[in-house]
C-alpha cells in the first residue's frame, strides 16, 4: 500500500479553497468595455480567439480546457451577443474559423489590460522562483490537471449511466 506524506490531506484542503474562490470569481460578471457584462469563461473564449488566429470550435475547447460541446455553447452565446464572427476557412469550405468583432477586440484588449495587472499581482505575491521552484510547480500543475482530466473522463462514464429523473 502506497503511503500518503502526511501534509497532502493539507495541501489539497488548500487546493479546493483556491477552487472554491476561483468558481466565486468565475460565477462573477465583470465589465469589459461593451454592452453587457461577461463571465470570465467568456473572457477567456474571447481571449482564445484573439490570441489564436488559425483557430476552430476545438482547438478554442482545448485552450480553455472544456469540452468542444461547452466550447461551442459559449461561442454561440459571443456570436449572438456580437462579440465572435464565424466565418469560412481559407483551406476548407466546411471549417469554421472564429474572429473577434470590433465590440469583441474592445472586450479582449481591456481583459488583456486587466489580466495583466492582475497576472503582476501576482508574481509580486509569490515572489522570485528558482529554476527548481518553477518545475516543482510545473510538475505539480500537470499532475493535477491531469487528475482532473481523467476524474472528468470518468464522471462523464457513470453520469452517462444515470436514469434522467436523476440527473437533476
Amino acid at each position: 500500500m502506497k503511503q500518503t506524506p502526511a501534509d497532502l490531506p493539507e495541501l489539497y484542503q488548500m487546493l479546493m479553497r483556491i477552487s472554491n474562490k476561483i468558481n466565486i470569481v468565475e460565477r462573477t460578471r465583470y465589465d469589459f468595455g461593451v454592452p453587457e457584462p461577461l463571465y470570465v469563461s467568456e473572457m477567456h473564449t474571447l481571449q482564445a480567439i484573439g490570441r489564436t488566429p488559425d483557430n476552430n470550435v476545438g482547438i478554442i475547447a482545448e485552450l480553455t480546457g472544456v469540452t468542444p460541446s461547452a466550447a461551442s455553447q459559449v461561442i454561440t452565446k459571443l456570436t449572438k451577443r456580437g462579440l465572435v464572427q464565424k466565418v469560412r476557412g481559407v483551406r476548407n469550405d466546411k471549417e469554421i474559423l472564429l474572429k473577434l468583432t470590433p465590440q469583441g477586440l474592445i472586450a479582449y484588449y481591456n481583459h488583456e489590460k486587466i489580466h495583466a495587472e492582475k497576472c503582476d499581482g501576482l508574481f509580486q505575491a509569490i515572489g522570485p522562483l528558482s529554476a527548481e521552484e518553477r518545475t516543482t510547480l510545473e510538475r505539480v500543475f500537470s499532475s493535477i490537471e491531469f487528475y482532473y482530466t481523467k476524474s472528468i473522463e470518468e464522471n462523464s462514464r457513470i453520469a452517462a449511466h444515470v436514469p434522467d429523473e436523476d440527473k437533476q
